[in-house]
């Protein structure tokens, strides 16, 4: 089993409510957390969605240690991945090029590839970078301060492409752009 979801935040509001009691993070994580147990529901699991962290933030099913998930928002969309193996997810707008995080975040190697993109597309490079980073991160449990410059995640081309499917690091690593939404979603399994 491996699914993931993508919804727009506002169509969410309709169906599960927003509680103006809360904040727009915990709402959203409200959210989050509906969709996952609503597409557990349909996909017929059934089971105590009681959620506990790792010991850096990685969430799991405290009662099903063995259906994983990850979950990414935007400011208008939410991604969840559910899998029997770990997984991470990220979900980004096409995010500007920015040369003081790619020093603080990326390692030699994935700053050599972002420098040898056209001008262009580096925009576009950059955030599926970004985005392919956080998924394994998410997948590992280790987090953005955990070894997020350490690992090269570096595509094995050297050229933008809106989709890309390649093995690194252990993980199998999927990135692709909805270029009607501007969206990245990169997937670590």
């Amino acid at each position: 089993m491996r699914e993931f979801f993508v919804e727009k935040i506002s169509n969410l509001k309709t169906v599960f409510g927003y509680d103006d009691t809360l904040s727009n993070k915990e709402n959203i994580s409200l959210l989050s957390k509906k969709l996952l147990i609503q597409k557990l529901t349909e996909n017929g699991l059934s089971f105590d969605v009681h959620i506990s962290r790792e010991e850096k933030g990685k969430p799991f099913f405290t009662h099903n240690p063995n259906i994983h998930f990850s979950i990414s928002n935007t400011t208008d969309y939410i991604a969840v991945i559910v899998s029997e193996n770990r997984v991470g997810i990220d979900i980004e707008h096409l995010r500007k090029y920015n040369e003081t995080l790619v020093k603080r975040f990326f390692n030699p190697t994935e700053i050599e590839y972002l420098r040898g993109i056209k001008p262009s597309e580096q925009d576009k490079a950059f955030t599926q970078l970004w985005t392919i980073k956080e998924s394994y991160v998410k997948k590992t449990g280790t987090g953005i301060s955990g070894n997020f410059i350490q690992n090269n995640l570096t595509p094995p081309v050297k050229s933008y492409t809106e989709e890309l499917s390649y093995n690194t690091l252990s993980s199998h690593i999927h990135s692709f752009y909805l270029p009607t939404h501007q969206l990245f979603i990169s997937i670590a399994e």
